[in-house]
């Protein structure tokens, strides 16, 4: 039994476009892979959703379904998979042979279903939860997603969900700013969306605008849902001269950003993880932050935290940091270093094995 148990866990690992995705669950997914592949204890068999005729609604209708609740799970049991991993929230809805674990980034979709579309609310209400109380195992990348999953969506087993914080990619790391962008300015970084709350980012920069900062404020993130509000409070603002609407920029672009700001500015009011404060971090920006969802268990003491709807309360805190950077500097790489993708492929693969335990053991009991 003990030489079976060091026996490498082959995984199907479920990545249907993940390539085209640039979100940071997708990204998280895709770091979680190549950590996992560089370990001897874990097998990773990519599956996905062959290619196909037709435009993207055809392919979301085959996705949703035939993929998902038919072709993947057969997919499955064809490689030889002993456990199916999907890394995004979605999974198989109907019940199938092979135990499965299901990586769930937040449990904002049952807390606050409109700040979502009303597709992503519903999608999460009627087909991920059944999908949750089946798996063999509930991967979450804080305590904070770990308490409100459990509180919002009845019949998981706790013994399911294991915690298993995410980590930064090293591309994230001290140096030069980008060269096409004058210092000093501030960053706030997220898609144009009601949650990740920019709009308290912009009421903070116009204060510190008012009062005399001669920083501008960059805004990186893509358009998103129900912003029209916002893109309009931007391209209004009294302190518009001063404000870059960058939209949707890619890695190499995202790091050169984060290492020229004087501060990022993170005033989300609900995370799961929370990627941008720690990739600041690990590039030695100074980060303020808001004190909600995971984000306090995430930074720690290495940011300010203020309330994410105090616009005064966030400026307050930036020009604390302004005054005197560099402690927040040394907290938020020492942070940032505790973070990391080896780390997290250890404990996914304990939380394999334990999934894989369980699934044998539904099985023998039905």
């Amino acid at each position: 039994m003990a030489a079976l148990a060091l026996l490498p866990v082959r995984v199907a690992y479920e990545e249907t476009g993940l390539e085209l995705d640039a979100t940071g669950s997708a990204r998280a997914a895709r770091s979680l892979r190549a950590a996992l592949e560089e370990r001897s204890d874990v097998e990773v068999v990519p599956v996905a959703q062959p290619a196909g005729r037709g435009g993207r609604l055809r392919r979301g209708l085959e996705r949703e379904l035939t993929w998902f609740p038919l072709r993947l799970p057969r997919r499955a049991r064809a490689v030889g998979a002993a456990l199916l991993h999907c890394p995004m929230p979605l999974a198989p809805p109907l019940p199938h042979p092979t135990p499965t674990v299901v990586t769930v980034n937040d449990a904002i979709p049952w807390d606050h279903p409109e700040w979502l579309t009303r597709a992503h609310a519903g999608h999460a209400r009627l087909v991920l939860a059944p999908a949750l109380r089946r798996a063999a195992g509930i991967l979450v990348p804080s305590a904070h997603t770990e308490a409100r999953l459990l509180a919002r969506v009845r019949g998981l087993d706790p013994a399911a969900v294991t915690v298993t914080p995410y980590g930064i990619d090293p591309a994230f790391s001290p140096g030069p700013g980008p060269a096409d962008r004058p210092a000093p300015y501030l960053l706030a970084v997220g898609t144009l969306q009601p949650r990740k709350n920019l709009e308290a980012a912009l009421a903070a920069f116009e204060r510190l605008h008012a009062g005399g900062l001669e920083h501008r404020l960059v805004v990186a993130g893509a358009r998103g849902w129900r912003d029209e509000a916002l893109v309009a409070r931007l391209r209004d603002s009294p302190a518009a001269g001063r404000i870059e609407v960058a939209g949707r920029v890619d890695d190499a672009a995202l790091v050169a950003l984060y290492r020229g700001a004087a501060c990022l500015l993170f005033p989300s009011r609900a995370e799961g993880f929370g990627f941008p404060p720690l990739e600041a971090m690990a590039c030695g920006t100074p980060v303020v932050a808001a004190a909600a969802g995971s984000l306090p268990e995430v930074v720690g003491d290495a940011a300010p935290l203020v309330e994410p709807d105090d616009p005064a309360g966030l400026a307050d805190a930036v020009a604390r940091v302004l005054a005197d950077p560099a402690p927040w500097r040394a907290r938020g790489l020492a942070r940032a270093r505790r973070f990391s993708w080896a780390r997290c492929a250890e404990q996914t693969v304990a939380a394999y094995r334990a999934a894989v335990t369980r699934g044998a053991g539904r099985r023998a009991r039905s």
